[in-house]
């Protein structure tokens, strides 16, 4: 086993061990993350027929040092003839922001993922459920649930 695999191995058991440290191997060397678990069930963010949770991760060392992931899950809970569907909002320090819509066209019972990455200016990420037809959200949760600041 290479060194940059057996410290990648090695830093996956510890935060699965510890619950915060996450090792990845993006571009050919190992970073360190802090990770968090988030969940919009219960929040602003919420509405029924989407669950929406994931993790977000700040990117603590190695070449992206900085930068924030965030991966998403979407399960469509609703047989209603409309699929699940969540937004990803990201606001930068200089103002600009970004929008990342995902959405599930896997019917009721279907859970999907999505992974984004963000720029080491973000200065917050919020998500709201919502639901929609046609590969378009329709109907958005009344409220919003922040999964990073800095």
């Amino acid at each position: 086993m290479s060194v940059r695999r057996a410290l990648a191995v090695a830093a996956t058991t510890a935060a699965l061990l510890g619950g915060g440290l996450v090792a990845a191997a993006p571009a050919g060397a190992a970073a360190a993350a802090i990770c968090d678990g988030w969940g919009a069930t219960g929040t602003p963010g919420d509405i029924a027929g989407a669950y929406a949770h994931g993790t977000t991760c700040l990117i603590t060392s190695g070449d992206a040092a900085g930068r924030v992931d965030v991966r998403t899950y979407l399960k469509d809970t609703a047989k209603d003839g409309m699929s699940a569907c969540v937004q990803i909002h990201a606001t930068y320090a200089d103002g600009n922001s970004r929008d990342e819509w995902f959405y599930n066209y896997g019917g009721v019972g279907a859970e999907w993922d999505v992974f984004h990455t963000f720029a080491s200016s973000v200065r917050q990420i919020w998500v709201r459920e919502g639901r929609g037809t046609g590969g378009v959200c329709t109907v958005m949760a009344g409220g919003v649930h922040v999964i990073y600041a800095n």
